[in-house]
């Protein structure tokens, strides 16, 4: 009976911490999606694509790395995948596990999982904008204009404002999630002290 007492309090203690790492990484999280904002808004007027992609491509991987963290600590919070050890709040005022937890570890899914696109996209993006820069070196040593690679260019053109204005819109999305989602670590903040 002792060790079953000494396991709860254990695994209580680990709560509290993942809990508490969970409420810094999240606020580190959206700092980290406040400073790549900007970013993400200065491809539509940046003329050095070269230097916006590497800035992008460093931001990115430090949100999602903050991300994952955060991600981490709150489905441990949750005991993640321990249904045994899962007890509601309205059962247990100090230490059960409130929806809006389990709504968190949802929603910080769903970031990771947009971030990744947006990441995959601008990888490719970058790789196209390369294929395009090669064309264009080869239309101008050749003398005679080449339809097809002219036509190509045309789309690569095309998919490019596409790509801009996919990611501003996605860029808003995030920026209204994080409306709900700021929402959400208030409750848990007011709701949740541990000891």
């Amino acid at each position: 009976m002792m060790e079953l007492k000494q396991k709860a309090e254990v695994s209580t203690k680990n709560r509290a911490f993942n809990c508490k790492m969970r409420n810094r990484y999240y606020e580190e999280v959206y700092y980290a999606f406040r400073a790549l904002e900007p970013v993400l808004e200065d491809l539509s007027s940046s003329e050095n694509r070269e230097l916006w992609y590497s800035q992008m491509s460093l931001h990115i991987q430090k949100y999602e790395s903050i991300l994952s963290t955060c991600l981490e600590y709150a489905q441990a919070a949750i005991f993640y995948g321990k249904h045994d050890k899962l007890t509601y709040y309205n059962k247990d005022k100090r230490w059960g596990v409130l929806q809006e937890e389990i709504f968190m570890v949802n929603f910080l899914q769903e970031l990771l999982s947009t971030i990744r696109y947006i990441s995959s996209r601008i990888e490719t993006d970058y790789i196209l904008q390369e294929l395009d820069i090669s064309m264009q070196l080869k239309l101008e040593t050749k003398k005679e204009d080449s339809g097809f690679i002219s036509h190509l260019q045309k789309n690569l053109l095309a998919l490019n404002k596409a790509m801009v204005k996919e990611l501003l819109d996605l860029t808003n999305h995030l920026k209204d999630r994080f409306q709900i989602g700021n929402t959400v670590f208030g409750i848990l903040q007011d709701l949740q002290h541990f000891y």
